[in-house]
């Protein structure tokens, strides 16, 4: 009898150390800070070693709260890794040219330059994007369905920039990504949907998202040019948001198009109306191309090249000549796909839970735990 309870006690121990192990385990993110500099200064909060990437082997120990700076000129390996030597990773925070950052830090060494990247746990990762993606003041459970959006994008474009040395970069190309912030909200939001992601067929579904869909999300294949069947354009709770105007000088509008435009004479384009499709304009009402008519030539212009010539908050707009000025009259902030972050705060206040806000935007998904 006491040497079965002995094993049995044995196995208990042993059941409850991998219970714990999994919780602790989480997916390893690696972050581009910083290209193309010649040095960078570090300094971790817990002792740290210093690893060959390349070998795995320990070049030597890095104290605590010390400033150490790496070099181009003095590094002579491929690429380095500051890791604890002791406490868990999600536990260190490393600062990288005095801005604090979770988990560790990789320094590659290139032709000409450094790469900084931060070796980063991915719960921790989403601490640092979901408070600048979200706002923090809103409501638990938008904040709750932002982190899960969030942690799905970045596993299933890990290794977006893998031929730069690492996984994500911490732009808007990617996801925004600051480092430490400290906020209870987002550490509820992130801590209750711990290795939650969207699947769609049982793989991980591209969970884009954007600020303001401005009534009515857009399909992916509008923006991207390939359709996927969970990214399709969805009605909002308010319809329209709050509509936003951007001016611009006819002379200067003008002399956007070349020299062998001339001047402006007229601008065709159907009215806007949300929610509704035209030769035009796609399912949402944003605008798919535009006639510019000039003097000495007519110009058809997408709706992107429309954003990206007169750094327009989305798509979903109208045009009108008014005097000597082009007039754009607007809603919206982004490309449309995906979730809206003023839609989930809106169906939050609504009293919607998270799972019911993602399947609004992503239509078909389904919620799973990977740890």
């Amino acid at each position: 009898m006491k040497k079965f309870f002995i094993v049995a006690l044995i196995l208990l121990t042993a059941s409850v150390a991998q219970a714990a192990s999994q919780k602790v385990w989480q997916p390893e993110i690696r972050v581009g800070l910083l290209k193309g500099v010649k040095q960078v200064t570090l300094k971790v909060s817990a002792p740290c070693v210093a690893i060959n990437a390349a070998k795995g082997n320990i070049l030597q120990k890095i104290p605590a709260d010390k400033d150490f700076i790496v070099t181009f000129d003095k590094l002579e390996l491929n690429a380095i890794e500051i890791r604890p030597e002791k406490v868990p990773m999600k536990d260190l925070r490393t600062t990288i040219n005095g801005k604090e950052y979770y988990g560790g830090v990789m320094v590659n060494k290139g032709k000409d330059a450094l790469t900084v990247i931060n070796l980063a746990p991915l719960e921790e990762y989403l601490r640092g994007v979901v408070s600048k993606e979200m706002s923090p003041s809103f409501p638990l459970e938008a904040l709750k369905a932002q982190t899960v959006a969030a942690r799905s994008f970045a596993m299933k474009n890990r290794g977006r920039h893998v031929d730069e040395g690492f996984d994500l970069c911490d732009s808007t190309h990617c996801q925004v990504y600051i480092g430490v912030a400290a906020y209870d909200s987002i550490d509820k939001a992130v801590d209750g949907t711990r290795g939650e992601v969207l699947t769609f067929k049982n793989k991980l579904a591209d969970t884009n998202f954007h600020t303001d869909s401005g009534g009515m999300t857009e399909s992916v294949g509008d923006v991207w040019g390939t359709a996927v069947s969970y990214l399709i354009a969805v009605k909002e709770i308010i319809q329209p948001s709050e509509p936003w105007t951007v001016k611009v000088p006819v002379k200067d509008f003008s002399s956007r198009f070349g020299e062998g435009f001339g001047d402006l004479k007229e601008i065709k384009l159907s009215k806007l109306t949300v929610g509704k499709e035209a030769s035009d304009r796609t399912a949402s009402g944003r605008v798919k191309s535009a006639q510019i008519i000039g003097t000495k030539k007519t110009v058809t212009l997408e709706g992107k090249e429309f954003r990206r010539k007169f750094s327009l908050p989305s798509t979903l707009f109208d045009i009108k000549v008014s005097g000597k000025e082009v007039v754009f009259t607007g809603y919206g902030h982004g490309h449309g796909v995906g979730m809206s972050q003023i839609g989930a705060r809106d169906y939050a206040k609504n009293g919607w839970s998270c799972e019911k806000i993602l399947s609004h935007y992503y239509g078909g998904t389904k919620l799973k735990k990977l740890y």
